[in-house]
């Protein structure tokens, strides 16, 4: 990241004079490749997403932050962070989603030696930021941002992992080498319950815990989705207004619950080792729960300049389904090989190949950049269910 200061950036171009009142730094990367994608499988070829070749963007973004001493050991701290990651397609992406302003982590807030911070505004949840792809200590994402991500809430790990809006964060400072953090994400919209006519409240709350000891690295977190449930037999959450009554607007005292734990080491030669385990249960809209877990193992080698990484995740079985339902059908899994080569301190060459494999009802996706074989443009974009997407590719990132 390249500190520029902003004010006497605009004093230099309008030549008028500017008081600089806070630190203010310009960060963020440009990243894309060139990669060949395709998802087949599900049993009817009408539905496959053929073999062609994509331009990737790879989660690009920039951002502006600053802070201002306000005594004492406290600063006031801001942030604005916006997504590019849809340059390739004009500012839109395959959804029909267009880039603006403040999309990603953005908030104003307070930072005080003793206590810690506190964020308000929209911010990844403490259960991401701690214990899952968030963390650069874990790094048990092997080629995060990349079409080989495979953290997300529709991808293989890392369900539970969300961007919180309307939030509040507090992170604390490094105990001993422990660090807490907790997030509420509260609910403005108060849908209405269809069932009973009442409102809900579906606010979501978020707990991590991470310890560092050199390179040791331990975590887990803790999230709650509160007044959202799933449709019977199946793992996708009902609780936008787009979904058919009864179950259209959320259910009062259902839940969503996810929880992980999470560790990594790196040796003094260059090796990395990681693991990571979550566990999902998903209230049904009418009755019951269902269960469902995943994990992955990761492994990574430095060689100079250059790394090679390796991993494999599974989501498992659904687990506590009714008669007639397999719950294995809701199986995936997924590989992923790939490598970086640092050019300076802000350039790196990067490749992969990656290859989700669905059972007949699973739909995994790459966190990033997915496919889609339906409804592509719109926000009723999906993969089918059965369909097994992959991709090699290679690209570049210049960070600044």
């Amino acid at each position: 990241m390249q500190k520029k200061n902003l004010a006497a950036l605009v004093a230099s171009l309008f030549l008028v004079p500017v008081a600089a009142h806070a630190d203010v730094t310009i960060y963020g990367f440009l990243s894309a490749g060139i990669e060949s994608a395709k998802a087949t499988g599900n049993g009817n070829s009408a539905n496959d997403y053929t073999s062609r070749t994509r331009v990737s963007d790879y989660n690009s973004r920039i951002g502006f932050k600053g802070w201002e001493d306000l005594g004492n050991g406290t600063k006031a701290i801001w942030q604005v962070e916006s997504s590019l990651r849809n340059f390739e397609q004009g500012g839109t992406d395959d959804k029909g989603n267009a880039a603006t302003l403040g999309t990603r982590n953005t908030f104003v807030g307070i930072d005080n030696a003793d206590f810690g911070k506190v964020l308000v505004g929209q911010y990844d949840s403490a259960y991401k930021t701690l214990s899952g792809s968030g963390s650069s200590a874990l790094a048990i994402d092997v080629m995060t941002n990349t079409t080989a991500d495979n953290f997300g809430k529709t991808s293989v790990n890392g369900r539970g992992e969300a961007r919180l809006a309307n939030s509040i964060h507090w992170y604390s400072p490094n105990w001993s080498g422990f660090q807490l953090g907790a997030s509420w994400g509260v609910d403005e919209a108060r849908l209405q319950d269809n069932n009973n006519n009442s409102a809900t409240d579906a606010k979501r709350l978020s707990l991590g815990l991470a310890y560092n000891w050199g390179a040791l690295n331990l975590s887990t977190g803790w999230d709650r989705r509160y007044d959202t449930a799933v449709k019977a037999n199946t793992n996708s959450i009902y609780n936008g207004a787009g979904n058919t009554p009864p179950d259209a607007n959320g259910t009062s005292g259902k839940n969503t619950t996810m929880f992980n734990i999470a560790g990594s080491y790196k040796f003094d030669f260059g090796t990395y080792i990681g693991g990571y385990y979550e566990w999902a249960t998903y209230d049904q809209v009418v009755s019951g729960q269902v269960k469902q877990d995943d994990w992955q193992i990761a492994l990574g080698q430095d060689f100079g300049a250059a790394s090679v990484k390796l991993a494999y995740g599974q989501l498992g079985a659904l687990k506590s389904v009714g008669a007639g339902v397999n719950g294995d059908d809701f199986k995936a899994k997924q590989w992923i090989l790939g490598g970086t080569y640092n050019l300076s301190k802000t350039t790196q060459l990067l490749a992969y190949y990656t290859k989700i494999t669905n059972n007949a009802k699973s739909s995994a996706n790459f966190a990033n950049d997915p496919v889609y074989d339906s409804n592509l443009g719109n926000g009723k974009a999906s993969l089918t269910a059965g369909n097994s997407p992959q991709a090699v590719g290679f690209g570049l990132k210049v960070a600044f």
